[in-house]
């Protein structure tokens, strides 16, 4: 096991009255299996006084912050990633030493399709085969940078911004890591494009999780013992606790004999027991009814944007921004036509003043979503209007999102996270 820590540097934080400089490092780990495991520290001073861990690296341009980082250091995420990828870059020659090591290294940094070190050695190990075929001729992997309105990028306007990126399916964790029965989302690429908006009316969000009523009459609890003493002591056990059952339903009254005959009665004939109990005796058996929670809920997204070109640049944006959300949406087919891949996924932000702000600490911030449609009304106005290249003065675009993976406690992380809503 190598472990390495570059040098600290500074990186600016905050806006305007607000910025600040802190000096951060990254200690890179590479692991018995040839993977890493990336921190990022923070010191007090640019000589490494007072060094502690604040993030681990959670996929390609994602932390996982801790208690240790204050809310203004997690609301300039971005840049502390960057500086991360330079000081990784620092250490490269210490953890890489042939070419077929530069791969994993290069998605620890969080840039996993950078091109190999032109220093590498020439024997790399062929890489295994992919587990999905390759895309027909003609499909989109990048797309441009867009912004409506077209000088939204000069003002200090809070933004919305959708990142574009390629579908990376799950894999089945292994055994040992903290997430050993489950799976885990794969990294991220960079961003194949992007689209920056102002923020829309309407904004919400709505986190649910799925509960609901289920009952277990008492006959019910002593099938289910009899059964767990049979599963986990043996079969003889099992046969002991359901004599104790039975020399407690003889010594009841004989209302619970009937209740527990006629129960016995119906299951040996395959009708509802609690039917032919009300029937014959008037009444049912407790039901014990009880609100479970029985899973996860995945949050939808709505919104809903009027894009009115003012000249012809703007026109020409605003055809894209169309196409690029459209284009973005549609599966894909693979070359041999057999199969049809996942459409292309989004990352979603809110940002406070301009594209370079910081998150927006008043709003909710989003795991990686899907864009499951996309609505254009080409005559909003109600009426039937172009400009004279044929563009149509306005146009309202509708999308619906939904979030991959649900959202769990630990997502909100504790602390100081109370001054950010988080998800």
């Amino acid at each position: 096991m190598t472990v390495s820590t570059s040098k600290p540097s500074p990186v600016e934080i905050g806006q305007a009255k607000n910025k600040e400089t802190i000096y951060t490092a990254t200690r890179t780990t590479k692991l018995a299996d040839g993977t890493y495991s990336v921190e990022m520290l923070q010191y007090s001073d640019a000589k490494g006084a007072g060094g502690k861990v604040i993030a681990t690296r959670d996929s390609v341009n994602e932390w996982t912050f801790n208690d240790n980082a204050s809310t203004k250091v997690k609301q300039n995420e971005s840049r502390l990633n960057n500086a991360s990828k330079t000081q990784m870059e620092s250490m490269r020659g210490q953890f890489v030493e042939k070419s077929q090591e530069a791969e994993e290294y290069n998605r620890a940094q969080g840039e996993p399709n950078k091109a190999p070190n032109d220093n590498s050695e020439s024997n790399a190990k062929p890489a295994p085969p992919s587990q999905t075929e390759e895309s027909v001729s003609g499909t989109r992997t990048s797309f441009p940078n867009l912004r409506y309105p077209i000088n939204i990028a000069k003002t200090k306007q809070d933004i919305i911004k959708f990142d574009m990126h390629e579908y990376v399916p799950s894999k089945v964790a292994k055994i040992g890591q903290a997430n050993a029965f489950g799976f885990s989302r794969g990294e991220l690429g960079p961003s194949i494009g992007s689209v920056v908006l102002p923020i829309p009316s309407g904004i919400s969000d709505q986190n649910k999780a799925d509960w609901g009523s289920n009952s277990m009459t008492a006959l019910d609890i002593a099938k289910a013992e009899i059964a767990r003493e049979a599963i986990f002591k043996g079969l003889s056990d099992g046969v002991e606790k359901f004599q104790k059952y039975l020399k407690a339903v003889q010594q009841n009254s004989g209302a619970v004999k009937t209740a527990a005959g006629n129960s016995l009665a119906a299951a040996a004939a395959g009708v509802d027991g609690q039917a032919l109990l009300s029937r014959t005796t008037g009444q049912v058996l407790n039901p014990n009814m009880e609100l479970l929670f029985k899973g996860p809920s995945l949050r939808p997204f709505s919104f809903k944007f009027q894009l009115s070109p003012r000249d012809k640049e703007e026109a020409n944006q605003v055809i894209k921004i169309l196409r690029f959300f459209k284009q973005g949406s549609a599966p894909i087919r693979s070359k041999s036509n057999l199969f049809l891949k996942s459409p292309h996924i989004f990352r979603i932000k809110y940002v406070r003043m301009g594209e370079e702000g910081e998150l927006h600490r008043g709003l909710n911030t989003f795991k990686t979503c899907a864009l499951q449609s996309v609505g254009v009304n080409y005559t909003p106005t109600g009426n039937y209007a172009t400009y004279s290249d044929g563009v149509m003065v306005s146009y309202d675009l509708s999308m619906s999102f939904s979030e991959i993976t649900p959202i769990f406690n630990d997502d909100y992380g504790t602390g100081d996270n109370d001054q950010f809503i988080g998800f």
